[in-house]
């Protein structure tokens, strides 16, 4: 009777110390599939496919474009920031050949660096300073003829329309004739060279105020003659290159530059003071 009793207590206590060990064993195991999940993501790979993805910065930028070699490159922005390096000196270098029209020098100071950043700033001062010169002009002349004065809103949406349009559609011509001609130049070269040859046009409209009218048209077409002078000499070595055609480049760069000059001269001020 006792050793009955001895015998289900010692299968009581063994039976007891068994599932003491297993729940150990099962709990190790449970942390060391943790570890694994954690520290060693397997899954990892089958989700970003190598080469994919260039690697990224701290800041979660990325050094490259994605699809560096496909068509979305167009519309990354990496793709146009070497356009944008460029300082206050280098911007004010620029301008300071575009007010020389004479000297020719800009294409080989800026073949290693063209910049878009230039164009863009000097259009868009354009659009405002022709706008606001345009209103004070019309906003004198009426209240000196004792007329009701209203604003024009279409003056800014006109100039922006005009200046970005200029800049952008006139390259593109002038990059597909030397083309054409076999005399090819940089799209962005010719970016660069339109907008900063632009420049000239601010002070013009600024001087444009005073209410002279062939003090207007006189201003109107210096500006036209040395905006198109600097993009002509600027454009020499491709132009020569074109054979006896040169001439029709050069003549559609004068035309184009001097109908610039003419237009913002008979829409802003076609009111004398």
């Amino acid at each position: 009777m006792m050793s009955g009793k001895y015998t289900s207590l010692e299968n009581h206590q063994v039976s007891g110390s068994v599932p003491a060990v297993t729940d150990q064993g099962h709990t190790t195991g449970k942390f060391s599939d943790a570890n694994l999940q954690i520290f060693v993501p397997s899954g990892a790979q089958g989700k970003i496919p190598a080469g994919s993805h260039p690697p990224r910065d701290a800041d979660g930028g990325s050094d490259e474009p994605p699809e560096s070699g496909g068509c979305l490159r167009t519309f990354a922005i990496a793709t146009y920031k070497p356009y944008f390096d460029v300082d206050t000196s280098d911007v004010l270098d620029r301008i300071k050949e575009s007010l020389f029209p004479f000297r020719g020098s800009f294409t080989e100071k800026t073949a290693e660096n063209p910049d878009l950043y230039g164009p863009f700033w000097i259009c868009t001062t354009l659009i405002f300073v022709a706008a606001s010169i345009g209103t004070f002009v019309t906003y004198i002349a009426q209240k000196l003829q004792k007329k009701e004065w209203n604003y024009d809103i279409n003056l800014v949406t006109w100039s922006a329309g005009v200046f970005y349009g200029y800049v952008t559609v006139v390259p593109l011509a002038l990059y597909v004739i030397l083309k054409y001609f076999s005399a090819p130049s940089g799209l962005v070269q010719l970016f660069c060279l339109y907008g900063y040859s632009l420049f000239i046009f601010i002070p013009a409209l600024c001087l444009s105020v005073v209410p002279v009218e062939i003090f207007r048209w006189v201003i109107a077409g210096v500006a036209g003659f040395m905006s198109a002078t600097f993009v002509a000499l600027n454009l020499k070595a491709h132009i020569n290159s074109a054979g006896e055609r040169w001439f029709l480049i050069v003549a559609g760069i004068f035309l184009l530059q001097l109908a610039l000059s003419i237009v913002l001269k008979l829409y802003l001020f076609t009111v004398t003071v």
